[in-house]
């Protein structure tokens, strides 16, 4: 069983000396973009701008720059290509041509907004900045915002970007190998939704990949961690994606591995999308999320705790995952799985 202390120091700054960041990604219905970004803007301040129907940001906040989206490719793509620029000095019909591409843009963007789920892209904040963060959730809350529990087909998740503290593949690889030893346990903390576990999105590692990177003697370079990796999860869809880390720090191999057209934005952090969205509930906060995150930082931390947990798997699998399910509901009873670190 984890045992893990009230306290837990957590990183605040990356071992390069940078004040560490998260970004946090909202799912969600209900409230429309237009109007999303309005309440941002009173919250945080900045600049509100339209870019398409289904695409909108809100600049120079106080927190950086936020993106809004409807969070489906086909729909951003079709109602980008309905824009049409009117001549200064157009005539009826050209005036015409604009007001269609513009009503046609907010009937496709209607309708999408009611099957597609919305996306809330937030800036990168300090750790200290998560609770200021969210008073965006709080404000949804109040608008009637829907999340996953609202519907069957609100599949809607919380994608948590934390900044990786070192880049190092040593350092890398312990935080995998905590997620992938903390799975049932974080399963059960998230209750993940039964409409998320139905989607491919959020799928755990498998078996093989959990003995391939927890067996005794495993010290990969960062490019046998990488190809490692693929060889084991050929697409992005992981609850815990390594993709835009790995992008970062080795591109050209990605790219190589996965090819052009995969969906993949390089940055320094780990992608953990395994949280549900449950915006319309008023006791759900960012910070519950962030800190059921923590017990994967915890374990990473800690080569005593990951050793032992480790050897703990190897030697009865089934009892491993009963024990550790059982662990999920002495924390569930304690409140948060961590306290410390933003508030």
């Amino acid at each position: 069983m984890i045992r893990v202390p009230e306290e837990f120091d957590v990183a605040m700054q990356t071992d390069r000396g940078k004040d560490r960041t998260v970004g946090f990604e909202i799912e969600y219905a209900g409230v429309p973009l237009w109007r999303t970004a309005r309440i941002i803007q009173d919250l945080f301040g900045g600049d509100i701008e339209e870019r398409s129907k289904a695409e909108w940001s809100v600049a120079d906040t106080s927190l950086g720059t936020f993106r809004l989206e409807i969070d489906a490719e086909p729909v951003k793509k079709l109602v980008s290509g309905m824009s049409y620029e009117s001549a200064e000095n157009g005539d009826a019909i050209d005036r015409f041509l604009g007001q269609a591409a513009d009503a046609a843009g907010d009937v496709v963007a209607s309708i999408s907004e009611k099957i597609a789920p919305l996306e809330i892209v937030a800036p990168p904040i300090l750790i200290d900045e998560i609770t200021e963060l969210d008073g965006l959730r709080k404000a949804l809350f109040f608008e009637n915002a829907k999340d996953t529990q609202s519907s069957f087909h609100h599949a809607f998740g919380l994608h948590i970007n934390p900044e990786a503290v070192s880049l190092e593949a040593a350092d890398i690889l312990k935080h995998i190998q905590a997620f992938a030893l903390l799975y049932p346990v974080l399963k059960e903390l998230h209750n993940v939704d039964f409409s998320r576990r139905l989607t491919p999105f959020i799928e755990p590692y498998s078996e093989s990949y959990a003995d391939h990177i927890l067996a005794d003697g495993y010290e990969p370079s960062l490019t046998e961690l990488i190809t490692d990796y693929h060889q084991f999860n050929t697409s992005r869809n992981k609850a815990l994606d390594m993709l835009p880390l790995f992008a970062e720090l080795d591109m050209p191999l990605v790219r190589r591995l996965y090819g052009a057209e995969e969906k993949i934005n390089a940055r320094p952090t780990y992608h953990y999308r395994l949280p549900n969205c449950e915006i319309s509930s008023g006791d759900w906060s960012l910070m519950t999320e962030w800190r059921r995150w923590l017990l994967v930082e915890y374990v990473a931390s800690k080569p005593d705790v990951l050793g032992d947990l480790r050897r703990e798997r190897q030697g009865a699998p089934d009892a491993y995952i009963a024990a550790m399910k059982g662990s999920a509901t002495t924390l569930q009873s304690n409140g948060h799985a961590l306290t410390g670190g933003g508030g």
